[in-house]
């Protein structure tokens, strides 16, 4: 079946394993993960809609438009995958630096502290010695109202425990252009919130008409996902 032409050509020299698909319900799903294998887990979900293609294809009744959907679809979880990824890094990374009392707490991360925790729960804390406890919880409960997609979120929070420029870290740990690196980010995003909250419809345009997409697009999306969060999941457990 011929896919739809779309913008973001195929990015070479990106190692894209082969993941079987696997049951979201699995036992193990109740045991304490990592951060990254929360990342893989939401990956392989992503992948799964793109394996429908593979064993499908040769079935008449089943439409490029069904297709498609499922790309629109890989693109939301891929992005989301990060998202989480980021989200529980950052909740670990915080509890690290504020158990380590030899470690300075960056001045970011200090003045983020100081907003969530007033005086009240400071004092509540220190007299039951539960700081690391209620500093956890605080991040937690402020962690529900964010979103960590895109490059300035992503930044600013990796920032915040310690990663001055992440993106520069991984480009060069990758060998990856930088810039190549953070175009790439931000055009996967940009579109996951177009199919999230338009239906990936140009709303500009009179009819409105819809994005194109294919099989290559979603893969590229995950390729380039996977390829930032390993190399921080590698640089984090430096």
């Amino acid at each position: 079946m011929k896919e739809q032409e779309t913008k973001g050509g195929k990015t070479s020299g990106i190692d894209n394993p082969k993941v079987d698909a696997v049951s979201s319900g699995s036992k193990e799903d109740t045991k304490s993960i990592s951060s990254f294998d929360v990342f893989e887990k939401c990956l392989i979900r992503a992948e799964n809609l793109l394996s429908v293609h593979d064993s499908t294809e040769t079935i008449k009744e089943i439409t490029e438009k069904h297709y498609c959907d499922c790309y629109r679809a890989a693109v939301v979880l891929t992005i989301s995958a990060l998202d989480a990824f980021v989200r529980k890094i950052v909740i670990s990374e915080i509890r690290k630096v504020v158990s380590d009392t030899k470690k300075t707490i960056k001045p970011e991360l200090k003045d983020y502290l100081k907003k969530l925790l007033n005086q009240d729960k400071l004092l509540d804390a220190a007299r039951n010695y539960n700081f690391l406890e209620k500093v956890e919880k605080a991040v937690k409960d402020d962690f529900e109202t964010k979103s960590f997609q895109g490059e300035w979120k992503i930044t600013s929070f990796l920032k915040m425990v310690g990663h001055d420029n992440i993106f520069s870290s991984v480009a060069v740990k990758a060998n990856i252009n930088e810039s190549n690196l953070k175009r790439k980010l931000n055009l996967f995003t940009s579109r996951r919130h177009v199919i999230a909250h338009s239906g990936d419809y140009n709303l500009n345009q009179t009819p409105h008409s819809e994005n194109d997409i294919n099989k290559n697009y979603a893969k590229e999306c995950i390729e380039i996902v996977r390829l930032f969060a390993s190399n921080i999941h590698e640089i984090i457990e430096q």
